[in-house]
């Protein structure tokens, strides 16, 4: 991944949409953009290109954390890992250190139904032992961090 790579990058993650924009910014056709695009999806340096949706604006106003503890066996781990993914609410999954197993993002329309996705859905997966549950009151930076790839680690 050279130095253009690495800036198209971070213009994709700022807007990705406007790739007449960037290929300007970048002084290079669109289609070395489209190019180059579809080089970094080939290579996964990009698993995905979509749209990002405002929660808010389709009846999602809600955005909720769980700490989830999950018994300490093998077994209960992978399914829980391979059953989470299908609530439809849950927008993120992620297995992690500490004194929880997983931390668990969802979008939901009220209170009640963050209520509801515990009780009803996660509690009844296999090895669930516990959970808490954190409701976020403001966001002020939701996004992923493009920065990053501005600095060159393999000296290329």
């Amino acid at each position: 991944m050279d130095s253009l790579d690495r800036r198209l990058l971070n213009l994709l993650g700022q807007d990705a949409k406007a790739l007449a924009a960037i290929a300007a910014e970048l002084e290079v056709s669109i289609a070395d953009v489209e190019s180059r695009l579809h080089a970094l999806i080939d290579r996964g340096v990009i698993s995905e290109v979509a749209a990002r949706i405002a929660p808010e604006r389709v009846g999602l106003p809600i955005t909720a954390f769980y700490f989830l503890r999950v018994s300490q066996n093998a077994d209960d781990t992978e399914a829980f890992g391979s059953l989470v993914k299908d609530i439809e609410q849950v927008e993120e999954a992620h297995a992690i250190s500490g004194q929880y197993d997983w931390l668990v993002k969802v979008r939901a329309q009220s209170v009640a139904e963050v209520q509801e996705i515990l009780t009803r859905r996660l509690a009844l997966l296999p090895g669930f032992v516990r959970g808490e549950t954190m409701i976020v009151l403001g966001t002020v930076c939701d996004r992923v961090n493009v920065h990053a790839v501005l600095h060159d680690v393999s000296g290329a």
